[in-house]
This record gives structure tokens, sequence and C-alpha cells, in this order.
């Protein structure tokens, strides 16, 4: 298994399409061909009026023990050329193919070599005259230009000698002169005479048409590997930070580093070379032996797509990497000769890492990995090429390819990941889709499983409404209607105790009734409907009531079995009023008070002393009833002053 998100099991068509190994093979022809069709067509536009190529030269050397500094105005007569005049020591030769003279071990250790040009000014060109030189390699450039019968200095280019082997030169020679007059230069080259230089064409003409061929060769040896070098960092930075947040997922640790590298490789392309020995040694073998990295990093990344890694053969690449980078470091006490061919060994020992990533690409069906594959090829084709420069088998006036290839290496690293991203987000949606089906087949089960449910939960409400009613009519209807009986059959009771009896079970009915109405927890709602019910009753026994009820908020807990004991609490209270307190006013007033409502029924008749008085059947269902509640009932009364019963109710009761 993998350490990575990037290897997760992709689609079905993920890398099947047949015929891929010939697609990809297409695109990598596409790929080489169209970066030298670019490259061809950038640095071989045809040149505007007036410039001159010069590939054939006049070339004089000599060698000498020193080299004094140059005097103003002119080159030290010691080392200056010879005379355009003198025919005879100067020779000519090919400026692309470059033919040292012999040295021995007697030759003194500087050469000079001047190669003359004489530039003919054409008829209608305008603005100054300048020289370019697209590349120098291993010498210091110097141009002069013959005037007044001596050579006068128009460039020293000595202190750049470390960088003009990338950075194009461009020299002003003044003022176009008369058509028809002759122009004499002369390029100086000074290096050690054991050493070798190189020399492209020398281009001479106005200085605005020259400057457009600066720029076309600036933008490919100087802008694009910046911007690659950018773009890479910028992306690397962010794998960097991902994987900081997820510190064992790897891959985007190896991205980072690539880009790190391929960043570290570019640096010598673009920046001034380090002036001190020792930090020169280190800076080229810095970019000599990260290009061995940047193989063997991508080629780690790019087994993260593999389901299936083979943990031995990476460690081992690794290994071989890391020792051909020791074997080469500046440190070690290695001649020169064996030093510059050394230099090459870490790139060697990366090849096989691309050799491998290439058999399992062709074994395996991942299109990513094939991607990144031919991307690697494409920068091993650059790096042949760019080491074939260096030698100089190759014409000096081409370009380094492989800042070029950083492009293509980051756009494969970039069409990989999208394409994996795409494959993660087809499994998301079928993932998704696979849980919506699940979870819709739930739902269809929750609500068939709600509704039974539903159905056992109104049977059992149902049941037990059924037997709270049974309940409450044979504790209160039924109970009254059999003692009624009884006494009638007794011959106990007259017509109008009878009529009394029935009377009280009549309204012990229509308090079961009304406890049974949907109030929706309003205990206003509910009182108001006794209200209604007791009305005439009151007025006909001659009592006037006094209603005071504020609005209070609802009481969750107020169900049926609660409102049927308010009711009978309530209406206790009233029938104790109208059978003893020959009361002519009856107040009722509910108010809230706190954290709970009270519902207090007052009267004005004859009261009694609580402190002589025997707690009855009422008075005790009264104490009951508000237990029931989880209440409490207080009852207070004066001989003459009548009698008030408060039914204090919580607003919240727990279950």
């Amino acid at each position: 298994m993998t350490d990575s998100p990037l290897a997760v099991p992709p689609p079905p068509s993920s890398g099947q399409v047949p015929g891929a190994r010939g697609v990809w093979m297409r695109l990598l022809g596409l790929l080489l061909l169209g970066m030298l069709v670019w490259v061809t067509w950038l640095l071989n536009q045809s040149d505007d009026v007036g410039v001159v190529r010069f590939e054939r030269a006049w070339r004089h050397h000599l060698f000498v023990q020193s080299l004094p500094g140059p005097r103003r105005g002119g080159l030290e007569p010691r080392v200056a050329p010879p005379a355009p005049q003198d025919e005879a020591a100067w020779a000519e030769v090919s400026l692309l193919r470059e033919e040292d003279a012999p040295v021995s071990s007697q030759t003194p250790p500087i050469g000079l070599w001047w190669y003359r040009l004489s530039y003919t000014v054409p008829t209608g060109i305008k603005g100054p005259l300048a020289l370019y030189i697209p590349r120098v390699v291993g010498a210091a450039v110097q141009v002069v230009s013959y005037e007044g019968g001596r050579w006068l200095v128009r460039w020293d280019g000595s202190e750049q000698r470390q960088d003009q082997w990338n950075h194009p030169i461009m020299v002003q020679l003044g003022e176009v002169g008369v058509p028809g007059s002759v122009v004499d230069i002369a390029i100086r080259l000074t290096r050690d005479s054991r050493d070798s230089h190189r020399m492209t064409a020398v281009h001479v003409g106005p200085l605005v048409s020259l400057e457009e061929q600066r720029h076309r060769r600036e933008l490919l040896q100087l802008v694009v590997p910046q911007v690659g070098s950018l773009a890479f960092a910028a992306l690397g930075l962010l794998a960097l930070l991902y994987w900081s947040s997820r510190r064992h997922q790897h891959a985007y640790l190896l991205f980072a580093l690539t880009a790190m590298a391929w960043v570290l490789h570019n640096l010598h392309y673009y920046i001034a070379t380090p002036t001190h020995p020792s930090a020169v040694v280190w800076f080229r073998w810095m970019t000599d032996a990260s290009i061995a990295w940047v193989l063997l990093l991508t080629c780690l990344f790019a087994m993260r797509f593999r389901t299936h890694r083979w943990v031995p053969q990476e460690k081992w690449l690794g290994l071989g990497v890391l020792l051909g980078s020791a074997l080469t470091l500046p440190f070690w006490p290695l001649p020169n000769d064996w030093r510059s061919t050394m230099s090459h060994l870490p790139t060697l020992t990366a090849l096989p890492c691309l050799v491998w990533l290439s058999w399992e690409a062709w074994r395996g069906r991942e299109r990513e990995l094939h991607i990144i594959t031919l991307a690697l090829w494409i920068v091993a084709f650059t790096i042949g090429h760019d080491a074939l420069l260096s030698d100089g088998s190759i014409n000096p006036e081409s370009v380094y390819l492989l800042p070029l290839s950083t492009m293509v290496i980051f756009l494969a690293l970039l069409q990989a990941a999208q394409i994996r991203y795409s494959h993660a987000l087809w499994q998301v949606e079928h993932a998704n889709a696979v849980l919506e089906q699940r979870l819709t087949e739930r739902e269809a089960e929750l609500r068939a499983n709600h509704e039974r449910l539903r159905g056992v939960e109104r049977e059992q409400a149902l049941l037990l409404e059924r037997q709270r009613l049974m309940r409450d009519m044979h504790d209160g209807l039924g109970s009254t209607l059999m003692s009624t009986l009884v006494l009638v059959e007794r011959d106990q009771l007259g017509n109008r105790a009878v009529a009394g009896l029935l009377r009280e079970c009549v309204d012990d009915l229509r308090l079961v009734i009304d406890s049974l109405e949907p109030i929706d927890h309003d205990l206003v709602t509910l009182l108001a409907a006794l209200r209604h019910r007791l009305g005439r009753r009151l007025e006909s026994a001659g009592l006037v009531l006094d209603w005071q009820v504020e609005d209070v908020p609802p009481l969750p807990w107020l169900n049926p079995p609660d409102a049927l004991q308010i009711l009978r609490v309530v209406q206790e209270a009233l029938t104790n009023i109208l059978k003893h307190a020959q009361a002519h006013r009856i107040g009722i007033r509910v108010h809230q008070q706190g954290e709970a409502i009270h519902v207090v029924i007052a009267d004005d008749g004859v009261g009694f002393d609580l402190a002589h008085v025997t707690w009855g059947r009422g008075l005790r269902h009264l104490s009951q009833r508000a237990a029931r509640l989880g209440s409490t009932v207080d009852v207070h009364s004066e001989l003459g002053h009548g009698t008030q019963v408060s039914l204090v109710l919580p607003l919240w009761r727990s279950a």
C-alpha cells in the first residue's frame, strides 16, 4: 500500500485506453519536435538590413607571462593586436570550429586570441552600430576598434568571464559612418593557455536590429529558466505547506523536494556566479548534482501513482544517487581533468531510476505514470544535448534545453495530478451515489418503521386513554352512581337528593369531556370552558362571579389527565362554596408569580375556623389532587370573612 492519497484505485477506464503506449510515444515526439521548432524559429529569424553575421574571421594569438592592465584610451602596446594592414600576422579561421595553437610545457600561462572583423557600412541604415555575440565560453572578452591608427577599447568584460557562457554580449561601436566605409573590429579572448574556448558567430549591424536578436536569446536563456523556477517553487511551497499538516502523505514532500532541486539547478542560468574560488566550486557542484536528485525525486514521486511500490529498489536507487553526489564533493583531492569527468557521475547514477520507472510504466496501465515517464525522457534528452553543448560537440550558438524542459516536467506533474484528482473525484461521486442509494433505502425503511411505530403509539395512546377514562369514570362517576343506587334501593333518599347526586354525576362526566378538549397546554382556555358551563348554575344560586384571569404562559406538562385534576380541584372548591359558604360573590383569579401560576377561588361567605375544624373528605380530596399535579393547595378561612382556596401550579415540572 502507498503512503499517499494519490495511490487510490482509479475508475475502470483510467489508463486502460487501447493503444495508450502508442499515443504517448507520438505525444513525446510532438513535444520534442515542437520544442526544437520553437527554439530554431526564435534563433534563426532573418536578420534586418545592415546586420552582418561573421562566421569566419582573421585570427592572431599570443602567449604572455603576465597581462598588464589597459591604459586609458588604448591597449598596452606590448599586447595590442597587429594593425589591420599587417596581413601576414592574421590567419583566416572559422569562428564555429576553433583550432587552438599547439602548446608545450614552456608555453607562457596566459593566452591572448584576437579575432579581427571588417564591417562595411551599407547604405540606408540609421542609429549607432553594435556588435553582438550570443555566447563566449572559457575566456574573458575585450572588444576594440581601430581608429586613428591605433586600437581603442570599446568594452572590457573581464569581470564577467564566468557568466558569458549564458549571457549574450552587446557592445555599442558608435555612430554609423559614411556608407561604404570599413570598420575594423577586434575581439580579444584571454584565457589560460592550456584550456580551450568557444565562441559563436559574431553579428555586427544597427543596434536596434541586434537588440531584437539579443532579446530573443535572453528569453530562451534567462527568462524561461526564471519563469519555470518561480512556477515550480510556488507549487512546491504549496505542496510543502500541505505536507506540513499531513505528514503521512509523503508524495507532497517529494514534490516539494523535486521543485527545490530543480530551482537549485536552474540558478546558474540566470544569477551571477560567485566570485570567491571556493564558492565557485561548490556552486558548480550543487548545480551539477541537483539534476540527479531531480530525476530521482521525480521517479519516487511518480511511483506514488503505482498501486504497489517496490521499497527496496527505491532505497537502492536513492543510495546510488547519494553515493554519486558524495564522490564529486569539492573537498576530494581530484585532478581537474578527473573532476570535469566526475561531474557527470550524479546524473549517470540517476539514469537507472529513469530506466526502472520506464519499465514500471510499460508494465502498468496508469496514464499518470506514462506522462511523467515521457516527460523525464524529454529531460534526459535535454541533459544529453546540454552535455554535448558544454563539451563543444554542438554548435555553441545552440541554447541549453534543460531549463526549457522545466515547464515540460512542471506541466507533466500537473497533468498527472489532475488525472488523479479526476479519478478521485469520480470515486467520490460514485461513493456519493452509492451512499445516496443506501440512504434512500434506509429512509424508506425508517419511514415504514416510523409508520408502524406511529400505529403502535396510536394504539397504545388509545388504550391508555381508554384505561384512564375507565378509571376516572369508575372512581368518579361510577362511584357516585353506585352509592346513589344503593341509597335509592334502601329508600334513604328523596327526589331532591337523588337529583343532586345525579347532577354531580353529570358535572363529573362533563369534566371528563372538558379535559379531552385540545387546549394546547393553555390553562386559561381550560378554565374558560369550566366558567362557561358553570355560569348559569352560579347565577341560579344567586352568586355573582368575579373573573380575573391574566395572560399566563402555557404549561408544557398540561395533558388531559392533569387537566382533569385541575378541573376537579376548581369544581370541588366551587361545590363546597355552593353547599356550605352561604356566599353572595365568588372570585376566580389566575396570575403568575415567579416560576408558578396561582389559581385562587375566594368567596364572601360565613367562613370557618381552621384551628377547630376537622378536615373532611372534600378538603382531603383537594390535597390529594394537588399532590398528583406536583403542586400545592392552600386553604385560608376566617369566621365571617369567607374562604380562599389557592392552587399553586409549577411553570415547569419534571417528568
